[in-house]
């Protein structure tokens, strides 16, 4: 198979990922649960265990994700069929899944990270951050633009369905997304667990 993402759909993601994921938890105000944390060692590693821990695990349920469905497709709703096959390739609404699962799972893997000490509340100091919610939901908008309003006109340079997803395929890609958040707490508990039968203190 060729590669489902092309250079404008790595560019976006690029953007998203890079620049405006940082603005966003660049600008996250400090609480008073920073004067409660103990100083840290100038020495020490700038990744921890459990940041460690978030990267390989979300990894892995990212690519594992993607690959899935790269490699098994049929059983997604409202593909079209050409002869007895179903329609995959470039401008395919499978492509265009793929595309958007990724991206989605990028924008939910923001809230994750505004963390990094296995809180579980990830939605807490939101209200206090305007620009993040700003930036999230801004992502979002264009992301609805490209695949489902422009596509009649993105379709050439994005290599995306020309009629974008329908609704069962969008609700499949939010649920991945969703995964995200589901799975940071089974990596949290991970963390804890393997910490505690390791004799490590937690961090």
């Amino acid at each position: 198979k060729k590669s489902p993402l092309t250079v404008l759909h790595l560019l976006w993601l690029n953007l998203i990922m890079d620049s405006a994921a940082s603005i966003a938890l660049a600008s996250e105000p400090p609480t008073d649960q920073l004067l409660e944390r103990p100083p840290v060692n100038r020495n020490d590693s700038i990744v921890t265990g459990r940041m460690l821990t978030n990267i390989i695990g979300m990894a892995c349920y990212e690519i594992s994700l993607m690959c899935g469905l790269l490699w098994s497709y049929e059983w997604i709703p409202d593909l079209e069929f050409d002869g007895h096959e179903v329609a995959t390739g470039k401008k395919s609404k499978h492509y265009t899944m793929l595309f958007n699962t990724f991206v989605l799972l990028q924008v939910a893997n923001e809230y994750n990270s505004r963390f990094l000490r296995g809180e579980w509340q990830i939605w807490r100091g939101l209200s206090k951050n305007p620009l993040y919610l700003v930036i999230s939901v801004g992502t979002m908008f264009v992301q609805v633009i490209l695949v489902q309003i422009a596509s009649p006109i993105m379709s050439y340079p994005l290599k995306i369905h020309p009629e974008g997803l329908s609704v069962a395929q969008w609700f499949i890609c939010i649920g991945f997304a969703a995964g995200t958040l589901v799975v940071q707490q089974f990596l949290n508990l991970a963390y804890l667990a393997v910490s505690f039968a390791l004799g490590i203190p937690s961090e």
